[in-house]
């Protein structure tokens, strides 16, 4: 079990330890789950279906194009 004891910051805020983002795949402005239990706090990585891709097409893919062609598309389909 990987187990370190941390502070609580003045703010409240918490460190992750750089070997436990580096295994949980956590970066910087990625959002994480908290899980309160009896026995304390659940730290997990917040996954969207979305997030398994992140990076794959960023050089292949103009952004603001797919989101026009997203947002025209779903206006065809509005009732």
């Amino acid at each position: 079990m990987n187990v370190e004891h941390k502070k609580i910051s003045t703010k409240g805020q918490l460190t992750i330890p750089k070997r436990f983002r580096e295994k949980l795949n956590i970066h910087e402005g990625d959002e994480v789950t908290l899980v309160l239990t009896e026995d304390g706090i659940i730290v997990k990585p917040k996954i969207s279906n979305m997030s398994i891709l992140r990076g794959l097409l960023k050089d292949t893919v103009d952004l603001d194009k797919a989101k026009s062609f997203i947002e025209s598309e779903r206006k065809k389909w509005r009732i």
